[in-house]
């Protein structure tokens, strides 16, 4: 699946022979800004120890992001990646860890020429450490409009656990289906024993599979995390489903990583125009009264 033609021969030619590299994005989306950050750097941080390169996106903005809750200050971000360089701009968190600050990222790529985009993705694809997870921390999504985590192949809803937080959780996931359809959902549970976050999910699911014909698998449980306390990774078992859900997605959902940005750009340019569209009629509507 590739959303961009190649500029010129030549990068055609080094697409054609260079060796695809493994690539899974991931985007982490729940009701509560500051638990969806806290699960996002715990997966993170334990496709990190397993040996993965991660690139995380961080959309939110501190202090419940990322970022803040791994100590780390960005200078730079993604506004700076077509005048800088991808390379430039993220920041180093751990061993086989960087973050890069993407707060506003759908209005930030959708200012983007599609020469700025092959530029800026074409000097980090051919690297050896180029990222082999991509993570986009996505916040709660829709009340601060469109987020690339809507995009990822592979999502993470991030459930709170308790009976209140289902239906802003069910409409996370319902919003982020509606931006960019896809069947590959995982939930996280924060905040409950095993019974109890068990049931919490299955009344999400049941939800889900009901009206949007989704089918979520079930990550397991992790506890809140104490306030001010660094994130801690997940268990074994549960990077191993999340391994397992990655491999299972069909031949035809796997793209790298210049084609995942592609991808990127092109949701961030259909829902600026989406806005303008939506400003225009709402200043006619304005104008008729």
């Amino acid at each position: 699946m590739r959303l961009a033609d190649p500029l010129d021969q030549a990068s055609g030619l080094r697409r054609l022979f260079a060796p695809e590299p493994c690539f899974q994005t991931l985007g982490v989306l729940g009701p509560e800004p500051r638990r969806t950050a806290d699960a996002c750097a715990g997966l993170a941080l334990s496709l990190g120890r397993r040996g993965h390169r991660v690139l995380v996106m961080d959309e939110m903005r501190p202090p419940n992001n990322v970022a803040g809750l791994l100590g780390v200050m960005p200078r730079h971000g993604l506004a700076d990646a077509a005048s800088r360089g991808l390379l430039a701009v993220v920041r180093q968190a751990t061993e086989g860890l960087v973050l890069l600050a993407a707060q506003d990222g759908p209005k930030v790529l959708a200012g983007w020429s599609e020469h700025d985009l092959l530029d800026m993705t074409e000097e980090w694809r051919a690297r050896a450490d180029a990222p082999e997870w991509l993570l986009l921390n996505g916040g709660d999504g829709a009340p601060r409009g469109p987020s690339l985590a809507s995009t990822a192949g592979l999502r993470v809803l991030v459930l709170p656990g308790n009976r209140a937080a289902l239906a802003d959780a069910y409409a996370v996931m319902k919003t982020a289906h509606a931006a960019w359809s896809g069947n590959n959902w995982l939930v996280l549970v924060v905040g409950a024993e095993a019974g109890t976050a068990f049931n919490l999910f299955s009344a999400l699911s049941e939800t889900a599979q009901r009206f949007l014909a989704l089918t979520p698998r079930f990550l397991g449980c992790v506890a809140a995390a104490a306030p001010g306390a660094v994130p801690e990774a997940l268990d074994a078992a549960q990077v191993d489903v999340l391994n397992d859900a990655s491999e299972q997605k069909a031949e035809s959902e796997r793209i790298n990583f210049e084609q995942y940005w592609q991808r990127m750009w092109l949701y961030s340019r259909m829902s600026q125009e989406a806005t303008d569209n939506k400003s225009r009629h709402d200043r006619r509507s304005f104008g008729e009264r």
